[in-house]
This record gives structure tokens, sequence and C-alpha cells, in this order.
């Protein structure tokens, strides 16, 4: 490692303390000199880095996103990204490269975010992208990892901003209203054994509004968490490892009730869409196997695996 790289891993290693430029320089073998170029260089890249006399230099909290930050909270081996197409793509890249799994991939900025049923993704700067990828044998319900994940992601954001978080089934999540998370996942079969070899989960998370402006057509829909940078109370890094600890620790739990209870559509006029045409329903409940149990003008009732469903108004 450089200079660079070398000081921002013992600053991150000691977080909240302050580290002599005479300790760091015999800690890297170099000159203090150097220890200070380097710091400011740090300082362009976007940490916050204190220095004084007495006190060291001392990294402060900093939203930036790098491998060293995000090596040093993520419970699983994680790739960073400064841009990518999309984070499931990376994935399925290093899956096919032999990586082993889990991993993480996390990025600042996709140019090429993809949602559900063929969708693209707005992902601009100042939200959470990251794909995280699981061996199949952890997954003991596939059917439901969609729904579990979303519930995950909920908990997450809850924890560490105390927003309170509602699920549109299948798994967007809504915050006053609107909707502030999409996520997509996919599987990988075993083509010998016929069962699940990984699964790929990508996440897309509306932290804080950056230099881009929200395109009109999702204006009335989308929401950020919060206004700005400025007001948040997460970076990104650290709600990108929460979302990773929460999928980690979800998989083995019984979480259908606590689903049902944030499902905001359960008693309320719906569309049930299928191949672009919509119906009308009204959504009853979600099942033990979190299918959406809806009844239709007729009487007759449907319990939906998957699919897309809006609100009527």
């Amino acid at each position: 490692m450089n200079v660079k790289d070398e000081l921002i891993a013992i600053l991150i290693s000691n977080p909240g303390k302050g580290i002599s430029g005479s300790d760091l320089s015999e800690m890297i073998g170099c000159s203090r000199m150097a220890i200070s170029k380097a710091a400011a260089a740090l300082s362009e890249d976007g940490y916050r880095i204190d220095v004084s006399k007495g006190g060291g230099y001392r990294l402060e909290r900093s939203d930036v996103l790098s491998a060293p930050v995000l090596a040093s909270l993520f419970p699983v081996p994680v790739f960073c990204r400064t841009v990518c197409r999309s984070t499931m793509t990376e994935a399925k890249d290093l899956v096919n490269r032999g990586t082993d799994v889990p991993f993480a991939v996390v990025a600042a900025r996709q140019d090429g975010g993809r949602g559900r049923l063929g969708r693209s993704f707005f992902s601009p700067e100042g939200g959470v992208y990251m794909s995280i990828v699981l061996p199949g044998a952890a997954i003991s319900s596939p059917d439901m990892l969609t729904t579990a994940v979303s519930m995950a992601v909920s908990r997450a954001i809850e924890r560490l901003t105390g927003l309170e978080c509602a699920i549109k089934w299948v798994n967007d999540i809504y915050v006053n209203g609107r909707k502030a998370v999409g996520i997509l996942t996919e599987g990988i079969v075993n083509m010998e054994e016929g069962g699940l070899d990984k699964a790929i989960v990508g996440i897309g998370v509306d932290l804080y509004q950056g230099k881009d402006p929200i395109p009109d057509d999702l204006r009335d829909k989308m929401i950020y968490l919060y206004p700005s940078a400025a007001d948040s109370s997460v970076t990104r890094a650290e709600l990108a490892a929460a979302i990773a600890e929460e999928i980690l620790r979800i998989l083995g739990e019984d979480f259908i009730d606590e689903y049902r209870s944030r499902c905001f559509i359960i008693g309320r006029d719906i569309m049930v869409v299928k191949n672009g045409v919509g119906k009308p329903a009204r959504a009853l409940d979600v099942d033990n196997r979190a299918h959406l149990v809806v009844r239709y003008p007729d009487g007759t009732e449907e319990a939906l695996s998957s699919g897309e469903v809006t609100l009527r108004i």
C-alpha cells in the first residue's frame, strides 16, 4: 500500500483516536511531510481528518464510500465501485469469476440500475446501491427471500434513522407515503442438482438528494430519507453495512407476522396487474408464504405469489 492507503487504514482502525504525526510516520515508515500530504489528499477525497497540535490526526465521521471504510463495517467481503452499470451486473461478473460467497458489491452511483419488471432504477449519487450474493444453502425458503429482504432493509433503516417504514407488497418500502427503496432478487440454479445455488439481492435506497434533480415522472412517487447529505444522520457505508447485517440475521427467522403488520395495502382496494392489464380487487391478507390474498368483485379469491399491484384511488 502507498502512504495514503496505509494512513486511512490506520485511522479507520482507531475511530475517534488522535495519533501523532511522529507515531504515524514510524508506523508507516515515511516522513511526517509524507503523512501531511497523504492527509491532504484524503481530505480531497471527502474524508474529514482533524489535525491539531497535541491531538495528532483523527478521522471524523465522513460519508465516503471506499473499500477501506466498507471493509471496516461489513459482515462479509465487500467490493466498492465509484460508478458501475449496476451492482447486480457487477455481482454476477464476480460470481462468474469464481468469487467465494457470501460477498457484497456497493456503488456510489449506477448508470444502468435495474428495477422490477425490466424498469430502470434512478441511481444518482446520494443513494445506497448494493447487491449481496448469498449461498443457496443459507436460504431455507427461497420463495420468501424477497419479502425477507424487504423486512431486513426496513429494520436497518429504522434502526439507524428512526424513520418508520411500510411495505407495499411485494417488496417496495415506503416512507411518509412514498417509495424510498427498491429491491430486486435473482436466483442462480445448480444445473446438476437442480436446487438454488446462489441468490443475488439488489437494493437501492434513496438516502439523500445530491446534485441530480428527481425526474418528472418520479417526482410524486419517490422520496429521499433526508433532503441533503448535511441533514443525514447516517452515512451510506453505515446504512449499507447495516442492511447486510440484517439480511444475514433474518434468513433464519420467522418474520411473516412482522411483514404482515407493515404491509399497508391489506384491507385496501387495489388493481392486480397481469400482462399489463389491471383487474380490481381487495387485498385481504398476506398468508404464511407471503402470498397476497385478494378478492375480486365476483367473490373469487386468489393468493398471489408474484406480480404487481397498485392502490386504487
